[in-house]
C-alpha cells in the first residue's frame, strides 16, 4: 500500500521578511568570501613576483664566465641559463638590483669580473680614469703637434722655389751640355 501524502491545495507559501533577510546576508558573506579568497590568492602570487623589465635589466650587468665578451642575456649556454634563474629567485624574494648584483660579485661566486661594468671604487677606478686620461693626453699632444707644426711655418722657413735655383745654375747648365740642351725651352738647337 502506498501512503500518498495530500496537495496543498489554495495554501500559500508566506515568507517571513526575517528569512528574507537572514537569506541575503547569507549570500554576501559568501560572496564575500569568495573574494576575500581570490584576492589573498592572488597576493599570495605577487609576494614572489619579480619585475622581468628588471630581471632582464640585470642580465645585461652580469658577464658570462664562460662567453667571452657577452651578458648573461646574449647567451645560451647552461651557466648563462643557470644565472639567468638565479637572477630571478632573487629578484622574487625581494632582492633588489644592487643585492643581485653584489651575490653574484661575490668572491665566493664569481667576484668582480662578472659585472659588465666595473665597480667605481679601489682598484677598479683604473678602469674608469685611465681611458679619459688617455683621451685628455691624445687630444693634448695632437694640439701641441699641430701647433709645432704652424710654429716652422711662421718662422720664415719656406719650401726651395725658383729663388733658390741661383745656386743650382752652373749644375743644370752643365746637364743641358751633356745632353746637348742649348736652347731655354730643352730643345736642342740645329
Amino acid at each position: 500500500m502506498k501512503f500518498v501524502l495530500p496537495k496543498a491545495q489554495g495554501r500559500r507559501r508566506v515568507r517571513n521578511p526575517f528569512t528574507r533577510v537572514c537569506t541575503a546576508a547569507a549570500i554576501a558573506v559568501f560572496a564575500c568570501a569568495f573574494f576575500f579568497s581570490y584576492a589573498m590568492a592572488q597576493s599570495g602570487e605577487n609576494a614572489g613576483a619579480y619585475d622581468e623589465a628588471e630581471a632582464q635589466a640585470i642580465d645585461r650587468m652580469l658577464m658570462c664566465p664562460v662567453c667571452p665578451a657577452q651578458t648573461i642575456d646574449q647567451t645560451e649556454v647552461p651557466l648563462a641559463k643557470q644565472m639567468r634563474a638565479q637572477v630571478r629567485e632573487l629578484l622574487a624574494s625581494g632582492a633588489t638590483r644592487e643585492e643581485v648584483l653584489t651575490w653574484f660579485s661575490a668572491p665566493e661566486r664569481y667576484g668582480p669580473s662578472v659585472l659588465a661594468e666595473p665597480p667605481r671604487s679601489g682598484f677598479y677606478l683604473i678602469a674608469w680614469i685611465v681611458p679619459g686620461v688617455v683621451v685628455v693626453a691624445a687630444l693634448a699632444g695632437g694640439l701641441l703637434t699641430l701647433r709645432a707644426m704652424r710654429g716652422r711655418r711662421d718662422d720664415g722657413d719656406e719650401p726651395p722655389g725658383p729663388s733658390d735655383s741661383d745656386g743650382l745654375q752652373p749644375y743644370l747648365a752643365a746637364v743641358d751640355r751633356d745632353l746637348a740642351l742649348d736652347g731655354p725651352d730643352g730643345v736642342e738647337e740645329a
